[in-house]
């Protein structure tokens, strides 16, 4: 399989990644995404997505745990706000469901890899992936506060940031928030298309709904424009990119794997998951076929590929 060089960077050097690099078969390649509330007791379905819950903590060291037997290499955490302000407070403090749940997952097993999503949308009484002041979109106070994010889940053990906002800066804002005190934790820069993919995941972390995105993502038939992104992130130093959603992105997978000195991610939303889980009778085997999407992102060249059908590449 064709794949981004693991010579340099953060993730080669990191001791629960560098064993997963080196390890070549699918299963230790995949990333869980989870979604944890505080306000949950132990497991909830998501209204309208009745295949999706969201997990108590406890449940989520549970899912850690059978992640960490099936081979997985890590978990993706994503948090239930409940309570939401002009300034996504709740995300940095130190007692919220995210960073309990990071630590939690890395004491009961510390082999697994925790990757985190540092964003505002789900905390923000607006939906967006900026704050806003006066004059309107706030970029400078928005990287202040995921840089303050960042520092919250750094402390709780988390092995990789990801700024999933799409604001520029992100990647030099995280690391000057980080210096000094977690200089080894990497962060992957986020490219995100423009897509319809992303409305289920909205709906699980119970993100106020939005009808234009403040945020520009880029432009799906602009590949170019995502080369660039790519390359303008990396300059200020990403350890790694990720792109979404994942089989729409597989083609700009593939020109980042040409030239990438670091590794890729694929991701694939809950949107793209969904019909897997959904399938009614029929001659197709939907597991099995979900197995061959997530190995396509492989053979593009993601290093790791990130899937709430995680499980189904693990039980094949």
């Amino acid at each position: 399989m064709r794949e981004a060089t693991l010579t340099r960077g953060r993730l080669s050097e990191h001791p629960v990644w560098s064993a997963i690099l080196r390890r070549g078969d699918l299963a230790a390649r995949m990333i869980l995404p989870v979604i944890v509330s505080g306000a949950v007791e132990d497991r909830e379905k998501v209204d309208g997505a009745s295949w999706l819950e969201r997990l108590s903590l406890t449940e989520v060291v549970r899912e850690a745990r059978h992640a960490a037997s099936s081979g997985l290499a890590g978990l993706l955490v994503f948090g239930v706000s409940d309570r939401k302000d002009e300034h996504a407070m709740l995300a940095s403090e130190r007692d919220h469901i995210v960073p309990r749940a990071i630590h939690a997952i890395k004491n009961a097993v510390p082999e697994l890899a925790v990757v985190s999503d540092v964003c505002v949308c789900a905390y923000t009484a607006h939906g967006q992936c900026v704050l806003f002041g006066d004059q309107g979109a706030d970029v400078p106070a928005t990287l202040e506060r995921i840089g303050a994010i960042a520092r919250t889940h750094a402390d709780a053990g988390a092995d990789l940031l990801v700024p999933s906002g799409m604001l520029a800066g992100s990647v030099t804002a995280l690391r000057a928030s980080l210096a000094g005190a977690h200089d080894e934790i990497p962060i992957a820069a986020m490219l995100k298309l423009e897509s319809a993919l992303y409305a289920t995941h909205r709906i699980g972390v119970q993100a106020v709904p939005i009808t234009e995105r403040a945020v520009p993502l880029i432009p799906a038939d602009d590949a170019a424009a995502a080369v660039a992104r790519a390359r303008r992130d990396m300059t200020d130093g990403a350890d790694a990119v990720a792109v979404k959603p994942g089989a729409p992105g597989l083609d700009i997978l593939a020109r980042l794997a040409a030239f990438a000195d670091r590794p890729l991610l694929s991701y694939f939303t809950l949107d793209e998951h969904a019909p897997f889980v959904t399938a009614g009778e029929g001659a197709v085997d939907p597991t099995a076929a979900e197995r061959e999407y997530l190995a396509a992102a492989r053979r593009a060249g993601a290093a790791l590929v990130i899937s709430s059908g995680a499980f189904s590449v693990a039980d094949s």
